[in-house]
Order: structure tokens, then C-alpha cells, then sequence
């Protein structure tokens, strides 16, 4: 817990998934229901040759990469789809515990932070703002562009891209990710990863594929009275300038 904690107060610039580390979109089964509604229109609109090739995948984001690759012809219609059902499951849910401070204490003490996610980058401000208005504009949202899906985590394209919106080199930063593939984005970015889970099994798991440290919530990285305990102000703009 300590070097986590140590990683990432160091870290000239902090690089965090969303989905997990931030809010949970989609908890408990929801998660396996959304694949489940990705797959199925799939079959409806390429057939069962195209579900087949989906049918091992359980994530909704990594299916939209298979069928990128497949059927590319598909993958307008199913990335509306997930974006439609992302953003309804964003208006839902709240931050997890810790992490509004987390942006407020790694912004105060003068680091840079940008929000890095496979999802619509729109599901940010809806979560965040709703619970503390003004927040996603403090700082930097990477996510999923339209008909873009190659450059998606595992790949490292989603990092390198916030990296050079915030003129930061891979060795001054630290990424937070809550999955196998984060860990495989950070690494092939050249960003040490700390893993956030809160399940101990998933822990050992990141840790296993190659995190330096994992914790169970970003709140372990908030410590009550500690020295970046002052917060800004809600209006105060840490995004890079054109």
C-alpha cells in the first residue's frame, strides 16, 4: 500500500482509467448483461458467423474491436449502441469513494491528470459533474473516438495520446487501471502501473501481469490530513492549452 501511495504523490502526471478506479459503470452482472446486448445485435446484424467470433469475448469494448476487425461494416451501428447504453448507465452511478479527492489533492499540488478510458469520454462529465459540477473541466478526458477502436487499451495509443496533450514523459508518470489490459497499455506506453481492484483475487491478478503495487479503492491514495490536503477551487483549469 505504501509504495502505491508513494507512486503516485511522486507522479509529475497521473494517467487513470475511468471504469473502476473512478466510477463503476456497470456493477455487478449489469456488466455481463451490456456484453450480452453487444453480442446479441451483433448475430441481428452480421449473422451467426460474426457472434461467433464474439462469443468468448465478454467485454463490450473488446468486442467492438473484433468487429473492427471482422466486420468493419458493423461497427458504426454497435459503437452507437455502446455509447447509447454507457452514457445511460453513467447517469446512474456515482464516483467511488475517494475519487474526487483524488483529482482535487493530485491537481493541488501541481501535477498534471487526464481521465484515460475505453469508454465514450462523455460518460466523465456525467458522473463527475453530477456530483461535483465543474470537475471534468479541470482535467484532461482521453476516450474512445468514433470508428476508432484499434487504438484502444491494450494498445497504447489512449496513453501516448494524453502524454503528448500534457507534454509528459512516460517515466514522471504513473497509471491507475483496474484491468489485465490497462496493465498491458501501461506497459507497452512505458508507464508503471498501479492496480486498483477491490477484490483481492483481481489484485493478484494485476499484480501477476505486471503492476508495480495494487490497492483495493483510489482512496487509499487520499489520506485525511495529509500534506496535499487543501483542495482548489472547483473553476480552476489544469487542462493543457492549445
Amino acid at each position: 500500500m505504501e509504495t502505491a501511495r508513494r507512486l503516485v504523490e511522486d507522479a509529475r502526471t497521473l494517467l487513470v482509467d475511468f471504469d473502476g478506479p473512478l466510477a463503476r459503470l456497470f456493477p455487478g452482472s449489469s456488466w455481463a448483461e451490456l456484453g450480452d446486448r453487444v453480442r446479441a445485435e451483433a448475430h441481428r446484424l452480421g449473422g451467426p458467423g460474426l457472434a461467433e467470433r464474439l462469443q468468448d469475448e465478454p467485454d463490450h469494448v473488446q468486442c467492438l474491436r473484433l468487429v473492427d476487425e471482422h466486420s468493419p461494416g458493423l461497427l458504426a451501428p454497435l459503437e452507437r449502441l455502446v455509447t447509447e447504453l454507457e452514457l445511460d448507465a453513467a447517469s446512474r452511478v456515482s464516483p467511488r469513494p475517494g475519487a474526487l479527492d483524488l483529482v482535487d489533492r493530485t491537481l493541488e499540488r501541481g501535477a498534471s491528470l487526464a481521465v484515460v478510458t475505453n469508454n465514450t469520454p462523455q460518460v466523465v462529465a456525467r458522473v463527475l459533474d453530477r456530483a461535483r459540477p465543474g470537475t471534468s473541466g479541470r482535467l484532461l478526458v482521453v476516450g474512445r473516438s468514433a470508428g476508432r477502436v484499434s487504438d484502444l487499451k491494450p494498445a497504447p495509443d489512449l496513453l501516448l495520446r494524453a502524454m503528448r496533450l500534457l507534454d509528459a514523459r512516460p517515466e514522471d508518470a504513473v497509471f491507475l487501471g483496474d484491468s489485465v489490459t490497462d496493465v498491458q497499455a501501461g506497459r507497452s506506453a512505458g508507464v508503471p502501473v498501479v492496480g486498483v481492484a477491490e477484490d483481492e483475487g483481481r489484485r493478484q491478478e494485476l499484480l501477476e501481469a505486471g503492476t508495480v503495487a495494487a490497492v483495493p479503492g483510489v482512496d487509499a491514495f487520499v489520506v485525511p490530513g495529509g500534506r496535499h490536503a487543501a483542495h482548489p477551487s472547483a473553476g480552476e483549469d489544469r487542462r493543457p492549452r492549445p
